[in-house]
């Protein structure tokens, strides 16, 4: 017969999870449209961390398992979508390396996907950012209309106030950008592997 308390296989459950907190091997870069995500992605394939993107799994017209997850029409399906990708990162955590997730969402909307998974990864975040003159014209080369354009320039005005570590496309190519994103994440590596 065992004989620990409820009480005691409690706390073992709970000690790996502690013993991990603050210990984040899980990376979130956050933007707004026309941020250089997408671009930034093909740059950082060189570097050993595993990096994915929230625009990777639909197909190019927007669809996903026969919906169009890029529409507004399928909003009640982007809590649900964003809690796959929370599964797809603490998956891909299970092989010991740091991963990046690059995604539009904030951290409260990351949050909100991670309570329903179990034992979600603990994320450090950073954003990647441009100017907004930046921004309007990679959208209007992209075709968008004068509106969205503007909600994205909003969208990026909320994550300055919620995300403060930057990361500007501004001035700077894509490949010194995935440099510096790789120091960040190799930095966060080593206090991981000091620990």
């Amino acid at each position: 017969m065992w004989a620990g308390t409820a009480a005691s296989a409690r706390k073992q459950e709970h000690e790996p999870r502690k013993a991990r907190a603050g210990l984040s091997k899980l990376h979130v870069i956050t933007g707004a449209p026309g941020a250089g995500k997408t671009t930034l992605l093909r740059h950082l394939r060189a570097y050993p961390f595993g990096t994915v993107d929230f625009d990777e799994l639909p197909e190019a017209d927007g669809h996903l398992l026969g919906i169009d997850i890029t529409s507004p029409s399928a909003s009640s399906v982007w809590p649900d979508y964003n809690r796959l990708w929370v599964k797809i990162a603490a998956m891909m955590l299970r092989a010991g390396r740091p991963v990046l997730v690059l995604c539009p969402l904030s951290p409260d909307e990351w949050a909100s996907a991670a309570a329903g998974v179990a034992d979600p990864p603990l994320a450090a975040w950073a954003r990647l950012d441009c100017a907004d003159e930046d921004r309007r014209a990679r959208l209007a080369a992209r075709g968008w209309e004068t509106d969205e354009v503007q909600d994205a320039i909003e969208d990026a005005e909320e994550l300055r106030g919620m995300v403060d570590r930057e990361f500007t496309t501004t001035g700077r190519g894509p490949a010194e950008v995935a440099a510096a994103v790789a120091e960040w994440i190799s930095c966060g590596a080593e206090r991981h592997s000091a620990a």
